[in-house]
């Protein structure tokens, strides 16, 4: 990849382009849950809630761009007290140019530096070797093991107080 891929916050005017990113991952990847239904989402409420995530110190919203395009990103949302839920994807062209670690990088370096969780945690099944390897890369350990809709997947966690 000739191009420089360049990670930041998302902000308000990415709105309606992480909305297009969450649609396009959603259908190259069975891996990649989104909670929220993107047909009924507008972009209005996609901007607010970008803007309201970026004053949290308890969730983050990134981004991967390459020039204008949006080719990755990571999330952190808030699961309970001290407990942040990391999601991560990237576009299936652009796998296997470490712009997944990076992200991962990027979301434990904010936890670890300016959130106020003491642990961020994420689900992935068993059979995603490559996610696996980068989040034990960046010091995630298996907690559990459990299935979700019949898949074996493992439970993961990341003490970011301790790091």
């Amino acid at each position: 990849m000739a191009e420089e891929v360049d990670f930041r916050l998302a902000n308000e005017a990415d709105a309606a382009a992480v909305i297009e990113l969450l649609k396009k991952l959603q259908t190259e990847s069975d891996t990649f849950v989104v909670d929220s239904d993107l047909n009924s989402l507008t972009v209005e409420d996609e901007a607010k809630m970008i803007s309201l995530i970026n004053l949290s110190k308890s969730s983050l919203i990134a981004v991967a761009t390459l020039s204008d395009e949006l080719i990755g990103i990571v999330t952190v949302e808030f699961l309970k007290k001290g407990i942040g839920e990391l999601g991560v994807a990237v576009l299936n062209e652009y796998q296997g140019y470490q712009i997944g670690s990076n992200l991962v990088e990027l979301a434990v370096e904010w936890a670890i530096d300016y959130s106020n969780l003491n642990k961020m945690a994420l689900t992935v099944f068993k059979d995603n070797a490559p996610a696996i390897h980068i989040y034990e890369k960046y010091g995630f350990k298996v907690v559990s093991e459990l299935a979700i809709d019949d898949r074996a997947s493992v439970y993961m966690e990341i003490d970011t107080a301790d790091i």
